[in-house]
């Protein structure tokens, strides 16, 4: 019965531990890299010069837009929805995302609202030893 008990009390401060390591606040960097942006018929692509650890997407633009959906390339150059945002939204407007990729496709579904996507901000994570 000790046995149970031990094994249930390290258990339970292993998952603390865990906890703890997924609720503390993620320091994001900028990628500060040249990002090629390229209109197409199903929306605008913006090309990093490789492959990177997207977290967070900023759009900055004016005025509001909706009905917008995030594209991610994959590893196979195939293109994954990776969020869905129907509703208006306002600038600037953050998008988390977890991606390894060189390329985003952003799509406009809808042309109501007076707003336009200016720029496209990419960030990682922070290493801890910087």
């Amino acid at each position: 019965m000790n046995r149970w008990k031990c094994l249930l009390f390290i258990l339970l401060c292993l998952s603390q531990i865990g906890c703890a390591a997924l609720l503390t606040e993620q320091e994001y960097v900028l990628i500060d890299r040249d990002v090629e942006e390229k209109a197409t018929f199903h929306g605008v692509i913006y090309s990093l010069p490789e492959r990177a650890n997207v977290r967070k997407v900023v759009l900055l633009g004016s005025g509001k837009i909706r009905n917008i959906e995030i594209h991610v390339r994959d590893k196979r150059n195939q293109w994954e929805p990776t969020k869905k945002i129907p509703g208006g939204i306002q600038f600037p407007f953050e998008i988390p995302l977890s991606a390894e990729t060189d390329a985003i496709k952003i799509i406009k579904h809808s042309m109501t609202g007076a707003g336009r996507i200016e720029t496209v901000q990419f960030y990682t994570i922070a290493d801890k030893g910087d």
